[in-house]
């Protein structure tokens, strides 16, 4: 049986746009079991029922997730933030590689994007030319809370102010980088 208090936080969660993962981060910056994850996995068909219901899809992968307005043509699923978000994320996997960095720098509890990384992204060639395109924020902070952050996309390290990809983040970022590298490959 569902949990109404649990189930209330769960629609305002997801129905300002954030994604549920499997992990979240606790306030020690271990990656723990989210209650809200596991709530709707043990009450699922409820949950499912409910979205449909109300003219949504409800989206569930293995490690994470979300809602999204019901479309009649399934291969429009390309929003303005999720063109924002393919944006970023490119931007940080662009800082990553030209750096030296492994993928680990971003997924594991003991790395993060640091506010000190971010920077390094802004002093990046075209950022802010990349940004003002795609109609971010030209201050990449601001940017990466609002589309990653806000999101869940990427979790905040209590206290350290720098990010970690989420379960949902990860599965992002692996599909933008197997598009770019599509792309990369039709045009060499």
């Amino acid at each position: 049986m569902y949990k109404v208090q649990q189930s209330s936080k769960i629609f305002d969660h997801l129905m300002n746009g954030k994604i549920i993962n499997k992990y979240k981060i606790n306030n020690s910056a271990e990656f723990v079991e989210n209650e809200m994850f596991l709530e709707i996995m043990n009450n699922l068909a409820d949950y499912t029922n409910q979205w449909r219901m109300n003219g949504f899809d409800f989206v569930v992968e293995p490690s994470y997730l979300f809602i999204r307005e019901r479309t009649s043509d399934r291969n429009d699923l390309k929003t303005d933030i999720t063109m924002k978000v393919c944006v970023l994320l490119l931007l940080i996997g662009k800082y990553l590689t030209e750096n030296n960095y492994k993928l680990s720098k971003i997924t594991d509890t003991s790395g993060g994007l640091a506010i000190a990384d971010i920077e390094a992204i802004m002093g990046m060639p075209d950022c802010l030319e990349i940004l003002k395109k795609s109609k971010l924020n030209t201050d990449l902070h601001a940017a990466i809370k609002t589309a990653l952050v806000d999101r869940n996309i990427m979790l905040e390290k209590p206290g350290s102010k720098s990010y970690l990809l989420s379960d949902s983040g990860k599965a992002f970022y692996e599909e933008v980088i197997a598009n770019y590298q599509n792309v990369s490959e039709e045009y060499s």
